[in-house]
């Protein structure tokens, strides 16, 4: 009989001494007292025990997968598959069992009633074994968590073999029943109520920021506009500009010659038109002196406005427009107009007013492709000379000029430095570690090779951990969240959008789709967004281990033509549509910084 058991057959009884009447204890010899139960003895009793290893030698009767909580965002779980389970499973399946993969699935069933189809998220932890355990982190507190242990398929169906119930994770906060809001304070008695607080530092700046007056009397003076009856570009540009600006809640006016379509004043779309009679003339000349008679007739009869707006030359004699804050636009000048002819007399008391005229107003409007000639021609500083879509389309977010340059070192790194971009999770799921992995080779032959992560997760800390121990701490940055004009111009910037996944994750399709509006080829797994990604077409799809990311890093790197070509394939414009509202909101922001006497600030 060994030791443990020799200390199970004694009793408890035994180890106690007799007790006088008086209460204390009797002597006792300590031939009469048993073993001492000190603590090295125990430990050792223990040992014994654990050397024995009992719990290898039991055998459930079926597959068991369980739970617990470590903290709000962090669990432990335990596995144990059978392998009689999984050899029936495979010989069930045929070919279709080859490249099954064994797997925990968890699933988010917060305020559900599971039926293992109505998760809020899953996500999926491949297992090294048939029994083990592990820890995993979980995207955010205070959920239920139930786990599922079993086969992922190469077709993606899975095939559980336990699961377990559903466990709780405690909230990160005492009560889940907060909130956002937040009471922004001007002065004693005076605030108003702001939705996020998190967005103060958005809300002061705008709130600091100049804005326009509200409402601002704005006239524009024209030769054509659709409620007068012209069709074409001008009369296009002036009646849409003009409902614009009724929308965004101004007045607007818009004084032209009187036609058959418009005898009388009108109202059309919120904007005011007021016909003018009598403009007639022999000579564009002429004519532009009756439209500016004509218009200063009319001007006497209103109250004073905030805003002119002269269309083209001929409108630009009207009175008054030098004292106040004048826009000129002009499509054409006098010399395009010529077509490379000779000038005469006529043609230079034109180029003489159009000089004039441009000096007199504090904002000229050209064209894109007129701006410099403009410039040179009318005698004025690139700063009075500004390009306008009036065509009806503004560039983009994805299209306005950009400093890639001065983009990189905002990133931390250097402006002649080759970026490559990774945006989504930080997860292992994601394959981010592949691309650290891989910086090693790939820095070997691209030394000015850096990658920026955005996005947030738990591999954060192990990422940096990671690059500092292979040596290329310096080529990686990790951005955090980033969204907005912040997030477009990291992706123009980059030379390629890499999507190292092992699976799919979450949005990665949006993803996807902001590479094409930015026009840039996509590097991707066969586990992630492959079906998205059409291979040396405008990306390329690899495996999801470091050496295929260095393949396909090179491909991109070594060919900048062939990834700039890929780019441009799967590129996707949605602004070819006419977008007038777009165009008097650009207008509006833009008088804003041209006419500083407008504006208010609101704080």
């Amino acid at each position: 009989m060994d030791v443990a058991t020799g200390l199970l057959d004694r009793g408890p009884l035994e180890y106690l001494a007799p007790v006088r009447a008086n209460g204390h204890a009797s002597a006792v010899a300590p031939a009469e007292r048993g073993p001492r139960l000190d603590a090295e003895h125990l430990r050792r009793c223990a040992w014994e025990i654990g050397e024995r290893r009992p719990a290898e030698w039991y055998s459930p009767e079926a597959s068991h997968v369980g739970l617990a909580m470590v903290g709000p965002t962090r669990g432990f779980a335990y596995w144990h598959v059978l392998l009689g389970w999984a050899e029936e499973m495979g010989r069930a399946r045929g070919q279709g069992w080859d490249g099954a993969r064994p797997m925990l699935r968890l699933y988010d069933v917060s305020y559900l009633e599971f039926t293992g189809l109505n998760a809020h998220r899953m996500q999926d932890h491949p297992l090294p074994a048939l029994v083990g355990e592990t820890f995993f982190n979980l995207p955010s507190p205070g959920t239920w968590q139930i786990a599922e242990v079993g086969f992922l398929l190469r077709n993606g169906e899975f095939l559980p073999a336990a699961r377990s119930p559903a466990i709780p994770f405690a909230p990160s906060a005492p009560s889940r029943q907060g909130g956002h809001a937040a009471l922004l304070v001007r002065g004693p008695g005076r605030f108003e109520p702001i939705g996020n607080v998190w967005d103060q530092e958005h809300e002061l700046r705008e709130r600091r920021r100049p804005h326009l007056r509200q409402p601002l009397r704005l006239v524009a003076f024209a030769f054509a506009s659709r409620a007068s009856g012209q069709d074409g570009t001008l009369a296009t540009f002036v009646a849409e500009l003009a409902a614009g600006q009724a929308a965004r809640g101004h007045e607007a006016h818009v004084f032209v010659p009187a036609s058959e379509q418009l005898p009388e004043q009108r109202q059309e779309h919120g904007v005011t038109y007021h016909p003018l009679p009598g403009v007639a003339g022999s000579s564009p000349l002429d004519l532009a002196h009756a439209f500016a008679a004509a218009a200063r007739e009319k001007l006497a009869e209103l109250p004073p406005f905030d805003l002119l707006h002269l269309h083209e030359w001929m409108t630009g004699l009207v009175p008054g427009a030098s004292g106040r804050p004048t826009v000129l636009s002009l499509s054409s000048l006098e010399s395009t107009r010529r077509n490379g002819a000779s000038p005469d007399d006529l043609s230079r008391a034109i180029e003489q007013a159009e000089r004039e005229m441009a000096h007199s107003a504090r904002c000229v409007l050209t064209p894109a492709w007129l701006r410099e000639r403009a410039a040179g021609e009318l005698g004025l500083g690139w700063e009075r000379v500004h390009p306008f879509a009036m065509e009806g389309r503004v560039p983009n977010e994805w299209e306005q000029p950009l400093d890639v340059g001065q983009i990189k070192m905002g990133a931390g790194f250097g402006p002649l430095d080759r970026m490559l971009l990774y945006v989504g999770p930080l997860e292992h799921a994601a394959g981010v570690d592949l691309l650290v992995e891989s910086l090693p080779v790939l820095l070997r032959r691209w030394g000015n090779l850096r990658i920026a992560y955005v996005g947030l997760g738990p591999m954060h800390q192990p990422l940096m951990r990671r690059a500092g121990e292979m040596g290329v701490g310096h080529a990686v940055r990790l951005l955090g969240h980033v969204t907005g004009p912040w997030l477009t111009q990291l992706l123009r910037s980059a030379e390629a959008i890499v999507l190292p996944s092992r699976y799919r994750q979450p949005q990665d399709d949006c993803v996807i789709d902001l590479a094409r509006k930015a026009g840039r080829a996509v590097v991707t797994t066969h586990g992630g967004p492959a079906h998205l990604v059409r291979h040396e077409e405008n990306g390329l799809v690899t495996y999801d281990n470091p050496g295929s990311m260095v393949w396909a890093l090179d491909r991109v790197l070594g060919d900048p033509g062939h990834a700039e070509r890929m780019g441009q394939n799967g590129r996707r414009n949605d602004s070819g549509a006419l977008k007038w509202d777009e165009v008097a909101g650009h207008y509006l922001g833009a008088c804003v910084s041209w006419f500083p006497e407008l504006t208010v600030k609101r704080l």
